[in-house]
């Protein structure tokens, strides 16, 4: 475990959820703005069309989104892909890392696109190229069954101890802003609600959904999703590289397509249990800078 620290010190401000740190400290800010090859990267499409591979780069360790059954890579962002590849004629190549590596493997080329239910931010808009949203959520917290009644909004999460999964993710820097007291956990999901139980921390911050389908898999009824804790409403994109335009028109393309043919409701369903293929309704949902 490593202790939470402020986030305005933090090398990068990477992604939701879930899994581990990484060596490479280049940070999101660190591209070198203006100094890219625009023709290199407006014509990755006609290298990827050329090659007939797109490499994905995912965590493989964060259930329901991109994780392992039966030693096969699978999720709803994995199954997002592999259609996306099917429907463009292109063989879908994973590679899997820790996911605060996955941003930097974008940036230096050794991916094509990444995919781990990356939110919207201002400075992932800035950064890099994002696809249109397809998933639209917002984060809870898993808490102790006894302690239901304690949390009536996700304003009652200040003072307390809390569990996240990175560093790095949006749920790090929601607990950042509404005072909680928080630790990053790299050792997966399990040990951290074994750690909520036991009472060695309060509550664990991620998706309302993917809690949802967490504490479904885990099967101990000590533990319940606080369900008017609301916070942070979130569009879930893929990326590629800043000024891959031409990449970034093809898989628009297609996502509209999956969004209008109910493609990605079906695969919400089974990973999700639920269509998250529409915008969230926000009235209920605290921000991301914990007002």
């Amino acid at each position: 475990m490593k202790k939470f620290v402020s986030l305005l010190s933090l090398s990068f401000l990477v992604g939701l959820a879930a899994c581990g740190t990484t060596e490479d400290n280049t940070t999101e800010e660190d591209h070198t703005s203006g100094s890219e090859d625009t023709e290199e990267t407006e014509t990755s499409w006609d290298e990827i069309q050329e090659s007939g591979k797109l490499v994905v780069g995912t965590s493989g360790t964060y259930s329901p989104i991109t994780f392992h059954e039966n030693n096969e890579l699978t999720g709803f962002d994995v199954e997002m892909a592999r259609e996306i590849g099917d429907r463009l004629d292109l063989e879908v190549e994973f590679s899997t890392m820790d996911f605060d590596g996955i941003l930097p493997a974008l940036r230096n080329g050794q991916i094509d696109v990444a995919a781990n239910d990356f939110a919207i931010t201002e400075e992932r808009q800035e950064t890099f190229e994002l696809t249109e949203p397809y998933k639209f959520s917002y984060g809870s917290a898993v808490v102790r069954a006894e302690d239901r009644d304690r949390f009536d909004s996700a304003h009652d999460l200040e003072g307390v101890s809390v569990a996240l999964g990175s560093l790095t993710s949006n749920y790090a820097m929601f607990a950042e802003n509404i005072g909680a007291d928080g630790t990053a956990y790299d050792g997966g999901t399990e040990a951290i609600l074994r750690d909520v139980i036991n009472g060695n921390r309060d509550a664990y911050l991620n998706d309302w959904l993917v809690l949802e389908r967490t504490l479904e898999e885990f099967g101990d009824d000590r533990l319940v999703v606080a369900e008017p804790v609301k916070y942070h409403s979130t569009e879930t994109v893929m990326m590629m590289k800043k000024d891959n335009v031409a990449l970034k028109e093809v898989l628009d393309e297609v996502i509209l397509e999956m969004l209008e043919d109910g493609t990605v409701a079906e695969l919400a369903e089974e990973f999700l249990s639920e269509d998250i293929s529409q915008p969230v309704d926000e009235d209920e949902v605290v921000g991301l800078e914990g007002n």
